[in-house]
């Protein structure tokens, strides 16, 4: 039912890519992965894809832009539905399931994410919620890390070549061209910040993301408060 797409230029990050594929509920799915830097091995990446059913790996030039990585991806989708995994952040094994829930009951939805997420910050162990106050509704914009769509927005609306900031340009042109963004619940995915702040396209600051959070806790155990 839904094809997940992640792109990559981390090595290191390889067990938490398929860690968030094998973990999900819903058994229709795929993951395709587009590692996006010349110097990975990608044998050894296909040699893990093996113990998996459904899983492509591709490698394209590291001067390929991260947006032209994703339509690349796309490109391979067998599904009609396209989720973004990014490589860092967490998805809980009920992630697509609640979202294809709602593509179930909502004809008009063209793209689902959060507008609202947890984020948790791996230097300190805090857990905030970085609020929009638009859960569970229509909306303009999503969080990057939360983009599911239906493939056939692709045909009017791709990828703009960029370095910095493709999901942003991608979600102004889709409600440009009408189509329609809904934010669901905060649950079920965390937004992961590394202590190195150079690993983030994001360069804000821990310590001005923390401000902006409400509900901080300290825990090694998030799982329990963001499931559900």
């Amino acid at each position: 039912m839904i094809s997940i797409i992640t792109c990559t230029n981390r090595d290191h990050m390889m067990e938490n890519i398929f860690h968030n594929y094998i973990s999900q509920s819903l058994e229709n799915k795929e993951l395709i992965i587009i590692l996006n830097n010349d110097s990975i091995n990608l044998d050894m990446w296909l040699c893990k894809a093996t113990n998996y059913s459904n899983v492509s790996v591709f490698q394209l030039p590291e001067w390929k832009s991260a947006s032209e990585c994703k339509m690349f991806a796309a490109q391979q989708a067998s599904y009609d539905y396209i989720a973004k995994f990014d490589d860092d952040d967490y998805y809980a094994p009920n992630y697509l399931a609640s979202i294809w829930s709602i593509y179930k009951t909502n004809n008009d939805v063209d793209i689902i994410g959060k507008s609202t997420v947890y984020v948790y910050f791996q230097k300190s162990n805090y857990l905030g919620i970085l609020h929009s106050n638009k859960e569970n509704q229509y909306t303009d914009r999503v969080v990057d890390s939360t983009l599911t769509f239906k493939k056939e927005v692709l045909s009017k609306v791709p990828f703009i070549r960029s370095k910095y900031g493709s999901d942003t340009k991608f979600q102004k042109d889709c409600i440009y061209y009408g189509f329609k963004i809904y934010s669901t619940d905060r649950f079920n995915h965390v937004v992961f910040r590394s202590e190195h702040l150079q690993q983030h396209t994001w360069k804000i600051t821990d310590h001005q993301l923390m401000n902006a959070c409400t509900d901080l806790i300290c825990t090694n155990d998030f799982n329990s408060i963001i499931q559900q």
